[in-house]
């Protein structure tokens, strides 16, 4: 049975650490993160109940106790909105709602609207749905890819022409990963999730390190940069608005201020 919460717990654990020693004091740690032990007693819990939460043999958790661990491990909001998720998600999986078949027409009609500011509209794996030619053309070769296959995600992570449109690459594959995670807390065990996790796990090391360390945090606004056809590189600001009822959401870059 998945342990998402455990799994959780023990990598963000892994990935924290404590507050550095007094100037002067002797203490230094080998290792990085946290023992099981320290993230107890931080906590104000035992390490027995916490052993049994990265275990898998406890799995509901009191508010008190998460905001403890969140506070312990450090997380930001969308971390801590996603720690507290995993502790309803071992229930049935959510009923998707087929998609509703004028979306597709909805969503191309906002995008014109925006033009020319490049702008495209993403479901809850990445996949392009809509986009508008300014937008394509922020990752070339979509243009002639058919809709199916043209995903953000598996572009910024396998293409190696991502590295050279975006700036911040790095920065915006990462978070990329960590979207990924948070758009799909509801069901981290869908077999469309887990077929394009596998897909991009066997094509790329770093996709497969990012995903293992449960890094979560959903898209917002920021500047970034971005290389023309010509080599000049501008700052454009992105704005990230959300759909929940159609599970989508529009990406529009404007011109940064």
């Amino acid at each position: 049975m998945p342990n998402e919460l455990g799994d959780f717990l023990r990598a963000r654990r892994t990935d924290a650490g404590l507050e550095p020693p007094n100037a002067g004091s002797p203490r230094r740690r080998r290792v990085t993160g946290l023992r099981r032990e320290e993230v107890a007693a931080a906590s104000g819990i035992s390490a027995d109940y916490y052993t049994r939460l990265e275990q898998g043999r406890e799995t509901h958790p009191s508010d008190a106790v998460l905001d403890a661990l969140a506070r312990v491990l450090r997380l930001g909001p969308d971390a801590r909105e996603h720690l507290s998720r995993l502790r309803g998600s071992s229930g049935p999986a959510p009923v998707r709602a087929p998609e509703d078949p004028s979306a597709r027409e909805r969503m191309d009609a906002l995008v014109e609207a925006v033009r020319p500011n490049p702008a495209y509209v993403l479901d809850r794996l990445g996949g392009m749905i809509a986009a508008n030619p300014e937008g394509l053309a922020l990752y070339p070769g979509f243009a002639e890819l058919p809709r199916e296959r043209r995903n953000t995600c598996r572009y910024l992570m396998t293409d190696p022409r991502a590295r050279e449109m975006f700036v911040e690459w790095e920065e915006i594959a990462r978070g990329a990963v960590a979207h990924l995670r948070a758009a799909n807390v509801d069901d981290l065990q869908d077999p469309a999730l887990q077929r394009f996790v596998a897909e991009l796990r066997s094509e790329s090391p770093l996709f497969e390190e990012w995903w293992t360390e449960h890094i979560v945090e959903r898209r917002r606004t920021s500047v970034k940069h971005v290389r023309t056809g010509t080599g000049e590189v501008l700052p454009r600001r992105h704005e990230v608005l959300y759909l929940p009822e159609d599970g989508l959401r529009m990406t529009i870059w404007l011109a940064a201020d």
